[in-house]
């Protein structure tokens, strides 16, 4: 036998298999990576349809001017609340009214 001969690196059967092992590894993890990027992408493409929804309806108005109607909304909903509020207590004491004259008419 040559000097070269005697100098290869044989791959022993167990580095095989650690080696096949990790490459499996490494194409669970690819694959795992791949249905994240897709994933991914989905959700910025439905961000993205939202973001120009939003454009549109939006459309010709300034930034401050969006704040503006949002804070108005808010103030518009926080004074429905309380009418709305204010007329439950209200139809709950005529209805405590009515059971007392019907109590009482009995």
């Amino acid at each position: 036998m040559s000097g070269s001969e005697e100098r290869k690196p044989v791959l022993e059967l167990t580095q095989f298999e650690a080696l096949e092992a990790a490459v499996a590894r490494v194409l669970r993890q690819l694959e795992v990576w791949r249905e994240r990027a897709a994933s991914s992408e989905s959700e910025r493409r439905r961000l993205q349809a939202i973001i120009d929804k939003m454009e549109t309806v939006s459309a010709g108005l300034e930034v401050s001017e969006v704040v503006a109607e949002v804070e108005r909304l808010r103030t518009e909903n926080a004074k429905l609340r309380k009418k709305l509020s204010e007329g439950r207590r209200q139809a709950e004491q005529l209805a405590s009214e009515v059971e007392f004259l019907e109590d009482i008419s009995k």
